[in-house]
């Protein structure tokens, strides 16, 4: 589905609902922008933790959720 398309099933979507429903819609979408923002700036140390699990995912070195649970249960 392209862009466009998608812009067009909402808007047609829209015109048939209720009020409510239309403001639930609106909420919704405003949530979206505010789930972008973070509270506050990520430090270094932190951004470069993001980018050392990004590559530990790439390389495979992860836990399956068995495992994280086996290696977290006795804490």
């Amino acid at each position: 589905m392209t862009r466009t398309q998608a812009l067009a099933i909402i808007a047609a979507k829209l015109a048939s609902l209720d009020d409510e429903r239309v403001l639930t819609v609106a909420e919704i979408v405003q949530s979206m922008d505010a789930a972008d923002d973070l509270p506050r700036e990520l430090t270094a140390h932190e951004l470069a933790l993001i980018e050392q699990a990004k590559e530990d995912f790439k390389a495979g070195r992860s836990y399956s959720l068995d495992e994280a649970r086996a290696l977290t249960s006795g804490v």
